[in-house]
């Protein structure tokens, strides 16, 4: 283009990947709750060398009733939360809110 030399990127050589055996994702550990509604909890807790992180989806709503940690949710979203070998939470944050029926990205 207008008489610049530009070379094409080198392709990098595709890695071989390990996929997941059926058995290894069996091993994570799943919690799901539904109600009259649907779902309105959906936890995926992945166990590391150093602890486990979680991914948690919760739907708007009251959960008092069903014994539910926190007890009640004010928005529908996605969080994540870190945990130490003591399975003690160290950190965490939403990583998606449902927002005008769009899951949006939360800084």
């Amino acid at each position: 283009m207008f008489g610049l030399n530009r070379t094409k990127p080198e392709i990098e050589k595709e890695k071989s990947e390990h996929i997941p055996t059926s058995e290894e994702m069996q091993s994570l550990d799943v919690r799901k709750l539904e109600d009259e509604k649907g779902l309105y909890l959906w936890e995926v807790k992945i166990t590391q060398e150093y602890g486990s992180v979680e991914y948690s989806y919760i739907r708007k709503g009251d959960y008092k009733s069903r014994g539910l940690a926190g007890g009640s949710a004010l928005e529908t979203a996605i969080h994540i939360t870190y945990f130490d070998n003591d399975k003690m939470p160290i950190s965490g944050h939403s990583l998606f809110k449902l927002i005008d029926d769009r899951w949006v990205e939360t800084p």
